[in-house]
């Protein structure tokens, strides 16, 4: 079942777009699945690589202990199954 393959982190998901309500989701799921976290802006990608939210809104300590690759290459979606 993909919930469980999910869950042992055996899959991923992807959230699209990390703006002020995408990005609170992605780190949310990251912390118990594998997320792949994609936004078109490379400059934003950047600064969440760095633990900075462009938005203001996530201190950086919210981005600890998080299973999330954050990219803005199209092709790296491929790699999740939700």
């Amino acid at each position: 079942m993909l919930f469980d393959k999910l869950l042992a982190k055996e899959e991923k998901l992807a959230v699209i777009g990390l703006g002020y309500v995408g990005l609170p989701i992605a780190l949310a799921f990251a912390k118990k699945l594998s997320v792949i976290g994609f936004d078109i802006n490379a400059n934003r990608i950047d600064m969440m690589k760095n633990k900075l939210d462009p938005s203001n809104e996530m201190p950086p300590e919210a981005f600890e202990g998080c299973d999330i690759e954050f990219t803005a290459s199209p092709e790296d979606i491929k790699n999740a199954k939700f």
